[in-house]
């Protein structure tokens, strides 16, 4: 009885282990059906690839990409373990040239395109923009040259996160459809002959992090959807044809780190909320018509590390806030119209490499000693404006200076000796001054010193023969003084010497 009764259940049993294998046996023929099916289409695209590369310096193509060899084990292929397709093609910066075919559409598993740093040359195919897995297009520096289509985005590549294409020479608009890219986080159009205005639809790309618009042919105004962009951080818009203001909205960007948008046609003045920016790193305003003020609420920006608001029309003096950031290491402020003097303030600032104020001509009052503190200066830049008194000794303390140019302004007294600790600077332009006394014989530890212009000041007594260790000097102008004597035989040393400037003296 109970043999009678197990038999049936064991028979159910029976049935669905057969079932089962049956299920997992048609998997597998269809996997490997799929597979045999579908890598054919990728071969096929891959030598059409190949087959468009006319140099291949390195032989990599040529060598590697063999008719017998699997695709998967090609240089710069990838292909998915489960179906063997080609999900990544990497052939970037192996120095070819040649066009990308449309074939290149048919990689229909394709993730990742990198084709950059090569000198592709021609359209970008169509069938591009059809491809529905595609997360990654880098086709940066080549010489591609088409437009992009108008509906780039609305039918496809709806995965897409990070779309290179910088430094070719695309032209056309930028097209409105690209917001259906809704997944994009990186985007660069850098350095291209784009035109138009930038779509305001931009603003819907809510998960962007990075926009280059940088050197192209873009105008109009700077969207104020852009500002919308909450989870941008980088924006660079320079070398392009905008106008009008910068937006308000930029303003509320709380996780924007630069933004430059430099030499355009903007006006208007930066506006005090700036201050809301408070991951804000750098700033490129320069060649510009803006006005206005520098905002003290700049001084509140902890991470600011880069001042960049030269060739505007800025005026009134710079804010003693700026010395709040200890992080800076650029201040670029040059033609101008500031005024005032020079905060001491500024002496806090000890990561500090450059410091640019020239040509502001209205900047007054004495050089602060505390910038002797800025131990990383390699530049400082004051040159016509209208400070006065004498050099502080501090500043020739700043052994990693490289050009220090204080000229055409109304600085007065003697050269300290302390002009000889410096023993790395390069360029000292010192001319158009009311200096007086005798040059320093320390003058003579100078020896990496290149250029040296004393010229118009009040400078008396002998050239000292020390001057002739300073073989580098390329020029040398000491014209419009009172120096007297003889000129030092030692002179005959600066054997660089281009340029000899000494009339107007009383030299024997």
């Amino acid at each position: 009885m109970t043999t009678l009764k197990f038999k049936p259940i064991m028979d159910r049993y029976f049935h669905l282990y057969l079932l089962i294998t049956s299920l997992l046996l048609l998997q597998w023929l269809i996997d490997y059906s799929s597979a045999n099916s579908d890598i054919n289409p990728d071969r096929s695209s891959l030598i059409a690839f190949k087959s468009r590369i006319s140099s291949d310096p390195h032989n990599i193509l040529s060598q590697n990409w063999r008719n017998e060899s699997n695709i998967c084990s090609w240089m710069g292929v990838t292909c998915d373990s489960r179906y063997n397709r080609v999900t990544q093609l990497n052939i970037s910066s192996m120095g070819l040239v040649g066009t990308i075919p449309q074939e290149i559409g048919n990689l229909s598993f394709l993730v990742s395109l990198d084709v950059s740093e090569n000198s592709f040359h021609g359209p970008i195919p169509t069938s591009i923009f059809n491809m529905s897995t595609l997360e990654v297009l880098d086709l940066r520096n080549n010489s591609l040259s088409s437009s992009l289509p108008v509906d780039m985005c609305k039918h496809n590549l709806h995965r897409l996160k990070r779309l290179r294409i910088s430094y070719n020479k695309l032209f056309g608009e930028i097209p409105s459809s690209l917001e259906h890219c809704s997944q994009l986080e990186f985007v660069s159009l850098v350095s291209n002959n784009f035109s138009g205005i930038v779509p305001t639809q931009i603003g819907n790309l809510t998960l962007l992090q990075v926009f280059g618009l940088s050197t192209n042919k873009l105008s109009g105004n700077i969207p104020k959807e852009i500002g919308y962009l909450k989870n941008l951080q980088g924006l660079g818009m320079s070398f392009n044809e905008f106008s009008g203001p910068i937006p308000a909205t930029i303003y509320s960007m709380t996780s924007l780190e630069y933004f430059d948008f430099a030499s355009n046609d903007l006006n208007g003045s930066l506006s005090r909320d700036i201050g809301n920016m408070t991951s804000l790193r750098r700033i490129g305003l320069e060649g510009n018509n803006l006005i206005g003020e520098i905002p003290k609420e700049i001084g509140g920006l902890a991470n600011f590390e880069r001042l960049s608001m030269c060739c505007n029309i800025i005026s009134g003096s710079v804010p003693r806030e700026i010395g709040n950031l200890t992080a800076m290491f650029g201040i670029y402020l040059h033609n101008n119209a500031l005024s005032g003097p020079i905060p001491k303030e500024i002496g806090r600032l000890v990561n500090l490499w450059e410091l640019q104020l020239e040509y502001n001509y209205h900047i007054n009052g004495s050089l602060p000693k505390e910038i002797g503190n800025l131990t990383s200066l390699s530049y400082l830049l004051l040159n016509d404006n209208k400070l006065s008194g004498e050099i502080p000794k501090e500043i020739f303390l700043l052994n990693n200076l490289l050009q220090l140019n204080i000229g055409s302004n109304q600085l007065s007294g003697s050269l300290p000796r302390e002009i000889g600790n410096n023993t790395s600077i390069q360029d000292l332009w010192l001319h158009f001054n009311n200096l007086s006394g005798n040059i320093p014989r320390e003058i003579g530890n100078l020896v990496m010193l290149q250029q040296l212009d004393l010229t118009n000041n009040k400078i008396s007594g002998n050239i000292p023969n020390e001057i002739g260790a300073l073989t580098k000097l390329q020029s040398l102008d000491m014209s419009v003084n009172n120096l007297s004597g003889n000129l030092p035989k030692e002179i005959r040393n600066l054997t660089m010497l281009q340029l000899l400037g000494l009339d107007t003296n009383k030299l024997r």
